[in-house]
């Protein structure tokens, strides 16, 4: 039988998971799922009748993606919602008592951004950005009706429940640092999985850039979760990304934010930044550039 898995790369959404999902396959020693976000430890986040996207829930279903892992001794997934789901630490760490998590966070004003602006791709009736705010403040993260949660954002009961679990066996990293040094993260990543710390000739990641869905089929397409899964199992990876790229998108400028829910957002996430970055250790301010503006403002002042 295969076995389950013993890593995972377990958030944040929009905080560069599926570039990490395509990247770690390029290390000796490391097999990761075909289907990135199976989402079988997000029960409480990911309801089996959410609107966008299909959990895997059964054993064999599940067990199944590591089915070709073959000798790799690390074999994983990467579900970003496993991060702020209360449930999921102690569920890995009961199916998978010697896995490693790793996780990537980014500044969360911009993520809740990039967040929104693909949802914009998937859902046609997307309101403007403060207007989808408001809405999941409203209710409060019910996610079969209100599609943005900035709560996703609260970073820091989030990393204090996975280490409370997994100690040192789980690992932070931050999107702005990660994408600037890259072999430097490669080298920290191995280390932490027991790999050999020296890895040459492994290409740096491809960096994304923003791109729209081409009308309002694509959009269709893109929130459709049973057509998404069954690409997924029928289409080899490579040969989506392609379709995707050449045919489904077009990339274009992105659309500045509004000025007013930047200021809304770094208000309210103020607090927990300073709280999350006393958990980390890490000196103040973090290479997030709305909370380090803050910083330069209260020092000017």
């Amino acid at each position: 039988m295969t076995q389950w898995p013993n890593f995972f790369v377990a958030g944040a959404p929009r905080c560069g998971t599926t570039t990490l999902h395509d990247w770690l396959p390029s290390m000796p020693g490391v097999f990761m799922a075909r289907i990135k976000e199976p989402n079988y430890f997000s029960r409480r986040v990911i309801g089996d009748e959410h609107p966008m996207v299909r959990p895997i829930r059964r054993d064999r279903e599940y067990l199944r993606l590591f089915s070709d892992a073959g000798d790799a001794r690390i074999v994983g997934e990467a579900t970003p919602f496993y991060l702020e789901d209360p449930e999921a630490p102690v569920e890995i760490s009961r199916k998978c008592p010697e896995a490693r998590v790793l996780v990537s966070l980014r500044d969360p004003v911009e993520r809740l951004y990039s967040h929104y602006l693909m949802m914009r791709n998937n859902v046609p009736a997307m309101g403007s950005f403060m207007d989808e705010i408001e809405r999941g403040l409203s209710l409060q993260g019910i996610r079969n009706v209100a599609f943005l949660d900035p709560a996703v954002g609260l970073y820091s009961r989030q990393i204090e429940r996975f280490r409370r679990e997994f100690g040192k066996r789980f690992k932070v990293i931050l999107l702005e640092e990660w994408t600037r040094d890259t072999p430097r993260t490669f080298r920290a990543i191995g280390e932490f999985l027991g790999l050999d710390p020296i890895l040459h000739g492994i290409p740096a990641p491809r960096q994304r850039r923003y791109s729209e869905a081409r009308g309002p089929l694509v959009r269709f397409l893109f929130g459709n979760r049973y057509l998404s899964r069954a690409s997924e199992a029928i289409v080899p990876y490579g040969l989506r990304k392609y379709v995707r790229r050449t045919a489904l998108v077009k990339e274009s400028p992105k659309p500045p934010m509004a000025e007013r829910a930047r200021e809304f957002l770094v208000d309210y996430y103020r607090d927990d930044v300073e709280r999350t970055q006393w958990i980390l250790g890490r000196p103040f301010p973090l290479p997030w550039p709305n909370f380090r503006m803050q910083e330069q403002a209260l020092r000017a002042g």
